[in-house]
């Protein structure tokens, strides 16, 4: 029996043998099955000689369970593309509400006017300290949201803040 065809596929006779029992000899049956192995087209028509108890079908279907996969790995990929972002604007809006950059604000604003160049550079050292003061002070009042009764830590907080640079 003639087990390819002249393109270098199974023949429908050897599929025939293959799939219900016939007579095969066992290297016969090795060269099917490795031909199966990597033919796809020769698998295919296989499938059609298989007798219909050989084809199962499953108790249940795993197509819900891949699926929730699936939609679980793309919120993990999502949620770790936008985390640090989501992190960074978090912590600027929460620093903003404390009025920390309003210092750096009003600092900036006044070192931008060209007009006043000397006024400027004379009041450098006051606005260095004013800045200062500003930063201290929302930091110290974003720390009083963490001091839960402590009164030293608050005593040393404002004595602190009143130092500024020139202390």
């Amino acid at each position: 029996m003639e087990l390819f065809d002249h393109r270098g596929h199974l023949t429908d006779d050897a599929l025939k043998h293959f799939s219900g029992g016939g007579t095969l000899s066992e290297l016969q049956r090795l060269e099917i099955a490795e031909h199966l192995d990597f033919c796809d087209e020769c698998l295919m028509r296989s499938m059609a000689f298989l007798p219909e108890e050989a084809l199962l079908t499953p108790e249940h279907s795993c197509q819900d369970t891949v699926w929730k996969r699936i939609r679980l790995r793309a919120v993990r990929v999502l949620t770790s593309r936008y985390a640090t972002a989501a992190a960074a604007i978090l912590i600027v809006a929460t620093l903003w509400s404390f009025n920390i950059f309003s210092g750096l604000v009003t600092g900036s604003a006044a070192l931008s006017n060209t007009s006043q160049h000397s006024l400027r550079q004379s009041n450098f050292s006051e606005r260095i300290e004013q800045l200062d003061r500003y930063v201290n002070s929302g930091l110290n009042r974003f720390n009083h949201l963490f001091d839960f009764g402590d009164d030293s830590a608050t005593q040393t907080d404002s004595s602190q803040s009143q130092g500024g640079l020139s202390s």
